[in-house]
């Protein structure tokens, strides 16, 4: 069988905005000692990221094993020899050209850089278990940004365009980056904002070092005086959509002297809809990172509940976020409520019956969870009072479980002295919380029973079962409540047919074979861990051995951890009674040492992940030789 390894080369460009880096050389090469630990190689100055000079890039030269250039997706695939298998492997690669122009460096010379080095062994290992797994290796924004505009002249702007009121992104839209000169203001570039109101513009210093004796004379000069010359632009933004404007920036509003990669997010006061949108009400997210529909984005649901491509479970309180109007275009109130279903199907198929949502969030038991919905800043400023929050309360709700938004603000201005009539006196900002929910009123799985010891798989009995539910939100104009009259509402009746949700901690037992006789005593020789890591949507499972004076630090690679990055469902439990630490006699000195198991689940509130296992379970003993 022929030992493929797969690995993707990537570049943040800011923490959300992330480039493939295609059609450049990936150089694997033997490290030049053999005892660098991979897993921790910001340790070792030569193993850190770093440009690589042309005399060390000559002394490595014999080194070299393979080379390979990425493909349009940042992608490359290696055979390594079966007699490198157990090999570590320094990774460099040479940077031609970057994207997406793919331009030369200035003087037309390639750069090279070491990024990390990695057990290879491990890496086929984790890759075997996983057909979808692939090493990636991101380089950070500092470096990739540096790189780019220092070598290539290569700069670049990331950004989203957003609604200021709901916080929404605004699609379709023109936007223009100006750079802000003394004589004449330089067009750096325009770019159209997609569906999450992202865009980017790339450039170069030529765009912003014009002058009226371009091309033969090109500089950087600010606006004003005194005359000053700096190396970045002043940058400043237009926006239009369909030729209305939408950002009118000027220079007085540029960004000074920014560098090589610009990221931000710009706001719009003026509020985009469909022309045949009456109300922009809809339940949209959970969170900052899921939507609430099912489709292939990374953000997305999956068909079986999984929330994002990371396949991640709800768990604790979440946020289901979006918009909802406060009143309709007839000033009549508008309400909503959100309904929970124990009966499920697959998110790709028509919306499960409306009867099937028996749980009403303000209803059932211990499911609301009071949140800011609102917000209320003054049209003029005030030293008293000029931003006032809004939270949700029980009081809130109906007895069918419908939401008054407009109830929550009154009661909000009576609670600090004011009355309904002062909200003339103030903007309402929209929060995108729509209703938050207590996820643990839902799941009742059994947690694992602390009896199953280390090295011990967990029985079928006591395993976690996987808990669906289904989340349906509907919204209404109230005309006449008294008299059961309501008007229809888009967005009514927007349904997830499948939500995962968990809030089980992880299971973690670990323990020394050899201690378990006398916990007290110095141990020698050959020592074997026995671990047992189990939750039925475990992510990663690690194990490092250190001593004191960490002259011995290094990770433990048994075949069955380390798990990095799980999203295989059917992956659940990592079980080992024997697991080898040592090779005595030379890889252990006398010392107190630390032996720490850490893990990891996919639990995420929709704005945070969980914790559970982070902190490492540890076993602490004493070595004799």
């Amino acid at each position: 069988m022929k030992n493929i390894f797969k690995g993707s080369l990537q570049g943040y460009l800011c923490e959300d905005c992330l480039e493939v880096i295609s059609d450049v050389e990936v150089l694997l090469y033997l490290p030049n000692t053999r005892e660098t630990s991979p897993t921790h190689a910001s340790n070792n100055p030569k193993e850190a990221f770093h440009l690589v000079t042309k005399e060390e890039a000559q002394q490595r030269e014999g080194l070299l094993l393979y080379r390979k250039r990425t493909d349009s997706n940042g992608n490359f695939e290696i055979e390594i020899d079966e007699k490198y298998i157990g090999s570590d492997f320094d990774v460099d690669f040479i940077c031609g050209s970057v994207p997406p122009k793919h331009i030369k460096p200035r003087g037309n010379q390639q750069v090279q850089f070491h990024m990390t080095t990695i057990s290879m062994r491990a890496e086929l290992a984790q890759q075997a278990q996983n057909e979808n797994a692939r090493w990636t290796y991101i380089i950070a924004h500092k470096w990739w940004c540096y790189i780019r505009g220092y070598f290539f002249d290569a700069w670049v702007i990331c950004g989203h365009l957003m609604n200021c009121k709901t916080n929404t992104p605004i699609a379709n839209a023109k936007v223009t980056a100006m750079d802000a000169d003394f004589l004449t203001d330089d067009n750096l570039g325009s770019d159209t904002t997609d569906a999450n109101g992202h865009f980017r513009i790339d450039y170069s210093s030529a765009d912003f070092k014009k002058t009226f004796l371009s091309p033969w004379i090109n500089v950087e000069t600010d606006p004003g005086f005194p005359l000053t010359f700096q190396s970045g632009p002043d940058v400043y933004f237009k926006a239009e959509l369909g030729g209305t404007t939408l950002i009118n920036e000027t220079k007085d509003d540029a960004r000074k002297n920014v560098g090589y990669c610009l990221c931000l997010k710009l706001c719009s006061e003026v509020t985009v809809g469909d022309p045949d949108e009456t109300f922009p009400s809809a339940w949209t997210g959970i969170g900052n990172a899921f939507s609430s529909s099912f489709g292939v984005n990374s953000y997305d649901f999956d068909a079986d509940g999984y929330a994002g491509s990371g396949k991640h479970v709800l768990f604790s309180n979440i946020r289901l976020t979006g918009q909802a109007a406060l009143k309709s275009a007839s000033q009549k109130p508008i309400e909503y409520r959100f309904r929970v279903s124990d009966t499920t199907a697959p998110n790709n198929v028509a919306s499960l019956p409306e009867s099937n949502f028996t749980k009403i969030v303000g209803i059932y038991p211990n499911l609301f969870v009071p949140s800011i919905v609102s917000k209320l800043t003054r049209k003029v400023f005030s030293f008293i009072l000029n931003d006032i929050f809004v939270y949700s309360d029980q009081s809130d709700f109906d007895a069918e479980g419908w939401f008054d938004v407009n109830h929550a603000i009154e009661r909000t201005l009576i609670s600090v002295g004011l009355t309904p009539a002062d909200l003339s006196l103030y903007n309402i900002i929209e929060e995108d919380t729509l209703i938050t929910i207590n996820t643990a009123a839902l799941t009742s799985a059994p947690n694992v029973p602390n009896s199953i010891n280390a090295g011990q798989p967990i029985p079928a009995g006591n395993k976690i079962p996987v808990e669906k539910f289904a989340i349906r939100f509907e919204i209404r104009e109230v005309i006449n409540k008294p008299a059961n009259i309501f008007g229809a509402i888009g967005g009514n009746g927007k349904t997830l047919n499948s939500v995962i949700m968990n809030n089980n901690p992880i299971y973690r037992k670990l323990a020394i074979a050899e201690l378990e006789s006398n916990l007290c005593s110095p141990i020698s020789g050959t020592l074997h861990a026995k671990y047992t890591v189990y939750h039925p949507h475990l992510s990663s499972c690690s194990m490092h051995l250190n001593n004191n004076s960490h002259s011995v630090e290094r990770d433990i690679s048994d075949g069955i951890i380390p798990l990095s990055g799980n999203t295989n469902p059917a992956v659940t439990e990592r079980t080992n009674n024997s697991s080898q630490l040592n090779n005595p006699p030379n890889d252990m000195t006398r010392c107190t040492y630390a032996l720490k198991l850490y893990s990891g689940t996919r639990k995420h509130t929709g704005d945070f992940g969980d914790s559970d296992g982070s902190s490492p379970l540890e076993q602490l003993f004493f070595y004799d030789i």
